[in-house]
């Protein structure tokens, strides 16, 4: 049997680079993105014409409903035969408690918890009947908490949780582990060269990580684990080590 996988966020960044890494070993790619069609019908039309119908693209937001509940179904036609499902979607921003609103709270659980809860009971199925894993991309500040981040450290850490708890229920058929990055790529919007080097004396390796760096891991918990379930593993260039 093919393996196939799918990606949430794969049209970008550490999304795209698994998309295509996958891709690249063999495996059959389904993949959602939000508002960046352009960039998943090109990495769609590349792929496959490498290797015809061996990638399928779908669109959500998942802050609206009615784009949610078409994707819902489009993500069941697409799954059959899968053994790999790596929740990898994010939104990020910075946000006082004392400003929070319920719109805040929604934006910021929905990709971050939500979804990995509810795409993880569509594919579970599918994932028991071939012995499949998942892969939830959390977030090093999960655990040591992170000023002016309040939910979306809370809705990580909730995603940490949930990893443990599924790999307990999901055992012994699907493998179930959470990926926490430190800092991986600069953000879109650089930092200034100030606060670049105030992150960097953070990390003892003295450097970001970069796409590969979270690769390598997902593809050795996808291709090579067969017995780590409910870990989390922190990449960060030990900066989680205080």
């Amino acid at each position: 049997m093919k393996n196939k996988v799918f990606i949430t966020g794969g049209a970008q960044r550490i999304g795209k680079a698994l998309v295509e890494h996958f891709h690249s070993i063999g495996w059959d790619v389904v993949f959602q993105y939000r508002s960046s069609k352009t960039e998943a019908e090109k990495i769609k039309e590349s792929l496959n014409s490498i290797r015809p119908e061996s990638c399928q693209i779908i669109a959500c937001d998942f802050d609206n409903k009615e784009s949610c509940a078409n994707f819902y179904v489009q993500l069941e036609k697409n799954i059959h035969g899968l053994t790999g499902l790596i929740n990898n979607a994010s939104t990020f921003y910075p946000k006082k408690l004392s400003e929070t609103s319920h719109d805040d709270w929604v934006k910021l659980t929905s990709s971050n918890l939500y979804q990995p809860i509810f795409i993880s009971k569509i594919c579970s199925d599918e994932l028991i009947k071939n012995n499949g894993s998942i892969i939830n991309i959390a977030d090093i500040h999960a655990e040591q908490g992170l000023k002016d981040y309040s939910v979306y450290t809370a809705a990580k850490a909730g995603l940490i949780n949930f990893s443990k708890s599924l790999a307990k229920e999901l055992a012994p058929n699907v493998l179930v582990n959470s990926v926490s990055p430190g800092a991986i790529l600069w953000d879109v919007n650089e930092p200034s060269e100030e606060k670049k080097n105030n992150i960097l004396a953070s990390i003892p390796m003295k450097r970001i990580g970069n796409e590969r760096d979270i690769v390598s891991i997902i593809d050795y918990l996808l291709t090579k684990n067969s017995y780590m379930t409910g870990r989390n593993i922190n990449i960060d260039g030990g900066k989680s080590l205080g």
